[in-house]
């Protein structure tokens, strides 16, 4: 009888659990928000049957997706239509388009770019345990 090995892979920081992201209306940022995390965040819930469930406030604010290109893609929405708002008001808008061109840079040139969202779309495709990392200037 011959005994053979299996070989295990063990992917440093996988995730196990379901996430969703989520993308503020005139932002550039992506959250990742987990959906089956049942760490302890702060204090227990002690009363189960008192408990109230509400929407988010200013849940009219964001997108929520569970789809990461689909986050990205209504980031670059978003920031587009920002963009194009502040570029309406004329002269009065420059000095608040620049500090917005300033502040989402990396996002804007590098994260957001559509040959970058595609990037990312094969990559999950490949591999299943991919984790996106948002390039960002090290200062």
């Amino acid at each position: 009888m011959e005994t053979i090995e299996q070989e295990v892979v063990v992917r440093p920081n996988m995730h196990t659990y379901y996430r969703s992201y989520r993308v503020d209306k005139n932002d550039t940022g992506i959250k990742m928000i987990p959906a089956n995390d049942f760490s302890l965040v702060g204090a227990r819930l002690t009363d189960r049957h008192n408990v109230i469930y509400t929407l988010q406030p200013d849940y009219e604010q964001y997108y929520q997706t569970t789809s990461l290109v689909k986050a990205m893609e209504k980031a670059k929405e978003g920031a587009l239509t920002s963009i194009n708002e502040l570029i309406k008001r004329g002269d009065d808008g420059v000095a608040a388009l620049l500090q917005y061109r300033i502040d989402h840079y990396e996002d804007l040139h590098v994260n957001l770019v559509d040959a970058n969202i595609q990037l990312v779309e094969q990559q999950i495709v490949e591999d299943r345990y991919f984790k996106w990392t948002p390039y960002r200037i090290k200062s």
